[in-house]
């Protein structure tokens, strides 16, 4: 009996040997699978630009990718050949401490920079070349490579900018105008002044000109810090002269308005139905509206204006509505509430006021680019005159026009009323230069329009006037 016991012992000892071997046998085969999958792997890394460049100027970034969700990224390099020259313009390795390491890099985003004459490199035909190394284990360990290759221009001419004329002398507030040539086709050109960008129309058919670009000064500058004409081309390079101009300061009149119970009563209802978070006291209602929509409000028009019609629609001066004078363009306004300073804004426009529901006219022949309900300026249409030349006609009680309707000057798109933060029955009027508002009175003033606009324009290409 004891020896049977002894016997059968032994039996599932060695059946449950059998057993560990083969999960053993199993692990190793299964580890095995895995360790040719990842190291014996076929399938090479995937590169490519974020912007593949036909043409490369002086200095250029170039992004790039490398993936590898395999067996990760060994390497990546970019080059720049032209004949017999090979400049490497990125090069890095990326280490890996095991094969099932975690840390290894599957994906990688870089920049290259490309300076093409510090590196030796002339005008004329060159191939980009970024590659990528995998760590698979086929080919002898040395693992998979890819190369993409790209034919591309080397062209480090700087556009070459003549200024033709510019206005003079130039208000706080004010506009006016740049015209200039440029002698190659190019992607951007403009004025700068300051911190804001106008760009450049042409003039004529040709490539290289001429250009205008018509410019306005916020109400708040106190110096012109940076004023020149920019040209970039296609392979980058930028072309910068100066524009000498004279800013003449501007003082502006200072307003107290006083917010009564009476005046929050009759508004804040109106925008609440448009603005749902407005919440808090009355005078907490009110200052939201007067502030955060205000600030939604002109980034707003800014999209309005991001983009003008390249012809210029608008013919002689801006045509004036008929009616008093009721507050005046950078206006610096003080609100109080109960004799106790709440708030300051400054009032980027003219206000006149006519009789009740007057009909609002167009101030020259223009697109119109915005017609709808815009919180503090109520309801507003905003026309494209071309080339970055906007007006803004707000508070108005109806509007009849259409988002994409082209008005001649004087056509009807609405009349006056008491939307938006309007104390009383008038028509709020801005002019505004590439999203930057400017003082109306210049464009109503046959004389400032032929001294300061049209007298810059070459004689050829001068528009017609009134």
């Amino acid at each position: 009996m004891a020896a049977k016991n002894t016997s059968s012992l032994s039996v599932n000892k060695k059946s449950r040997m059998g057993r560990i071997l083969f999960s053993l046998l199993a692990v190793v085969a299964v580890a095995g699978l895995v360790a040719a999958y990842l190291l014996l792997e076929l399938e090479k890394p995937r590169v490519s630009l974020d912007e593949a460049p036909a043409r490369i100027g002086v200095r250029r970034e170039i992004g790039f990718n490398a993936t590898d969700r395999r067996s990760g990224i060994r390497s990546v390099e970019v080059r720049l050949l032209q004949d017999k020259k090979d400049a490497t313009l990125f090069s890095r390795e990326f280490p890996r401490q095991g094969l099932f390491d975690p840390a290894t890099v599957k994906s990688f985003a870089g920049t290259a920079t490309i300076a093409a004459r510090d590196q030796g490199f002339v005008d004329g035909a060159a191939e980009l070349v970024v590659a990528a190394h995998d760590f698979s284990g086929w080919n002898w360990l040395a693992g998979n490579r890819t190369e993409q290759r790209y034919p591309v221009t080397i062209d480090t001419a700087v556009p070459k900018i003549a200024l033709l004329g510019a206005t003079r002398y130039i208000n706080t507030g004010g506009s006016g105008v740049v015209v200039y040539t440029v002698d190659e086709a190019v992607q951007e050109h403009g004025v700068r002044l300051n911190d804001s960008f106008h760009p450049g129309y042409p003039l004529t058919d040709r490539e290289d000109g001429p250009f205008v670009a018509y410019v306005g000064l916020r109400y708040d500058t106190d110096a012109l810090r940076q004023s020149l004409i920019r040209a970039v081309d296609a392979a980058g390079n930028e072309g910068e002269i100066g524009v000498s101009m004279v800013l003449r300061p501007g003082k502006f009149k200072k307003d107290r308005i006083n917010v009564d119970d009476g005046f929050l009563g009759w508004k804040l209802p109106e925008f609440r139905q448009y603005y749902s978070e407005m919440s808090g006291t009355p005078v907490e209602q009110y200052l939201f509206v007067n502030n955060t929509v205000r600030h939604q409000n002109n980034e707003a028009i800014a999209r309005a204006c991001s983009s003008s019609s390249p012809k210029r629609l608008w013919q002689g001066r801006f045509h004036r509505m008929a009616g008093s004078n009721r507050a005046g363009y950078a206006d610096h306004r003080t609100y109080y509430y109960q004799d106790e300073e709440i708030d300051r804004q400054v009032h980027l426009g003219m206000d006149i006021a006519s009789t009740s529901q007057a009909e609002v006219r167009a101030a020259n022949h223009g697109i119109v680019v915005l017609a709808e309900y815009l919180g503090i300026y109520g309801n507003t249409v905003i026309l494209d005159h071309g080339q970055g030349v906007f007006t803004l006609y707000s508070h108005l009680s109806r509007i009849t026009v259409n988002k994409g309707d082209l008005l001649p000057q004087d056509g009807v798109l609405g009349a006056s009323g008491t939307t938006g933060m309007a104390g009383g029955d008038h028509l709020h009027f801005s002019v505004l230069i590439n999203g930057v508002f400017v003082n109306p009175l210049e464009w109503w003033d046959p004389s400032w329009l032929e001294n300061n606009i049209e007298a810059m324009l070459p004689p050829a290409t001068a528009q017609s006037k009134e």
